[in-house]
């Protein structure tokens, strides 16, 4: 039975707050720079019934004085501006956290460095281009964006220093000078905000503990179920995903099959080349061209990949019939979205697939390091051109996501986290508490593995729970990964996402 989104009337409202003004004064004077913050006392501002509060802490009085570029590590350090967004309207009220660069200033964006909450410290300049709201501002960019239901508040810090690589050049006698600002409308949740919107009375199932802060499910049985394409998939979280490279971010819901597919190689090759072992590129990888054609489209192909040496089989995924798979339907095609996924890994030398634990997975997935670093050899001749980012529809899991779908059970979640996901199998409380685990299937990531000597080397996630390197030519588990458009809603009948009442969706 089709599910129908309750219609609602949109009262439309806008609401703006000026919270705070940051104002940096950088004069030259060799290789010294000199940077100046000041907040002038406590702010409460309302405007409408969206009210935003400056909250008046030890660290939130900044006025630094004598200040020069630095790293990172020092910049996290500093002091913060803390403040919090609350919806005291009677209905749903989305927003755009935003900071204004005022008239006069005259540093470039590339030279600020800024951290909201425990997020990874970016440029400004790398936060999405919005239109300004203020009479005296020139441009603005969001640093976050989102909606609040009823009653429901969102509490941040804000860090901002002069980028590290910034010189003398570039910087001296410049003057930055802004205001955070929240603008905000009524509207409806989209399905990334309505599940976003459970992590605060989900602290058991639900955690945003990634460099990122992305929405993610945790523990054994989350209650994370959803229909799409007429079958069980399971959400992964809410994910900042561009479209393109140079693309805004926008918010999205990630979901993957419950079941696999079928078990099949991530990439063969003849034997010419690395010895018929396969390549580890993705983006030309034999996997990439079922899911994102014959997957995705509900073909057949007498192409299927299943072992070295270009070994294949033929599969159908254009009917559902018994046991058989099909492939996407054209409602479930309608909902995923066209968008950049980080191919990245670790860099072979320092982190191999040996010692790399969740969040430095999470941070190398997003590098530019390469599967190959390997220079020649039988297993190391292929001359595909290695990428780290890949545009298309049909992925697979991230490592990364294996390891925070963990809760940790009684070993705790930190302390999976810090563990090297090669040796889970030593921690049985961290695998045998995440969803993402299948005991009886090793299972694809998009991930490759680099090796001094091997080009085709890619991460599984075992069954046994470690996350370890397989040949690209094994036949693995295979459980296609999407992420849906922006405009897919959850539909509000009651359902609680548990595998008896699993999400509905609509676009």
């Amino acid at each position: 039975m089709d599910k129908v989104v309750k219609s609602k009337k949109t009262i439309l409202l806008a609401f703006l707050a000026v919270l705070l003004c940051v104002a940096i004064a950088v004069g030259y004077s060799y290789a010294v720079w000199t940077q100046t913050v000041e907040q002038e006392g406590t702010n409460v501002l309302n405007a409408g019934c969206l009210s935003v509060d400056f909250v008046e802490t030890e660290d939130s009085d900044i006025n630094l004085n004598n200040e020069y570029p630095i790293s990172d590590e020092e910049g996290i350090k500093k002091k913060a501006y803390s403040f919090k967004i609350t919806n005291s309207c009677t209905i749903y009220a989305k927003f755009s956290l935003n900071l204004e660069k005022l008239t006069g200033s005259t540093m470039d964006d590339g030279y600020v460095k800024l951290q909201l909450n425990e997020r990874r410290p970016q440029l400004y300049s790398a936060y999405n281009s919005v239109n300004p709201t203020l009479s005296d501002a020139t441009s603005s960019r969001s640093l976050d964006f989102g909606g609040l239901n009823p009653g429901a508040s969102r509490s941040y810090t804000l860090k901002l220093w002069i980028d590290y690589d910034a010189t003398n050049d570039q910087v001296g006698s410049t003057t930055f000078m802004s205001k955070v600002v929240v603008d905000s409308v009524a509207g409806e949740a989209t399905g990334a905000e309505y599940i976003e919107n459970l992590l605060a009375d989900n602290p058991t199932t639900m955690n945003n503990d990634d460099p990122d802060e992305n929405v993610r499910y945790m523990g054994a049985s989350p209650n994370n179920y959803v229909n799409f394409n007429d079958e069980l998939w399971r959400i992964i979280g809410v994910f900042y995903v561009k479209s393109s490279v140079d693309g805004p971010y926008e918010k999205r819901l990630k979901i993957i099959r419950d079941e696999s597919i079928g078990n099949y190689s991530w990439d063969s090759s003849e034997e010419s080349i690395n010895k018929g072992l396969g390549v580890n590129e993705w983006s030309e990888a034999d996997l990439n061209t079922l899911l994102n054609d014959t997957y995705y489209n509900s073909g057949s192909s007498e192409y299927c990949y299943n072992d070295l040496k270009n070994t294949h089989i033929a599969c159908d995924f254009s009917i559902k019939d018994g046991n058989k798979i099909k492939g996407l339907d054209a409602t479930a095609r309608g909902m995923v979205a066209t968008v950049m996924w980080n191919t990245g890994t670790v860099d072979g030398t320092t982190k191999t697939y040996s010692n790399t634990n969740t969040k430095d997975m999470y941070t190398a997935e997003r590098s530019d390091h390469t599967g190959k670093i390997c220079t020649g050899g039988n297993y190391c001749n292929d001359t595909t051109v290695r990428t780290t980012k890949w545009i298309g529809r049909v992925g697979l899991m991230y490592p990364s996501d294996y390891g925070y779908a963990t809760g940790g059970g009684t070993s705790g979640r930190d302390a999976c986290l810090k563990k090297e996901l090669y040796n889970w199998e030593g921690m049985s409380e961290c695998y045998k508490d995440d969803w993402l685990l299948n005991s009886s299937q090793v299972q694809w990531t998009i991930t490759p593995v680099p090796s001094s000597s091997t080009a085709y080397g890619v991460f599984p996630v075992n069954s046994s729970g470690y996350v370890n390197r397989n040949d690209a030519y094994g036949t693995r588990g295979v459980r296609p990964v999407v992420y849906l458009k922006s405009s897919v809603q959850i539909v509000d009948d009651g359902n609680d996402g548990s595998y008896d009442n699993p999400y509905n969706l609509s676009l």
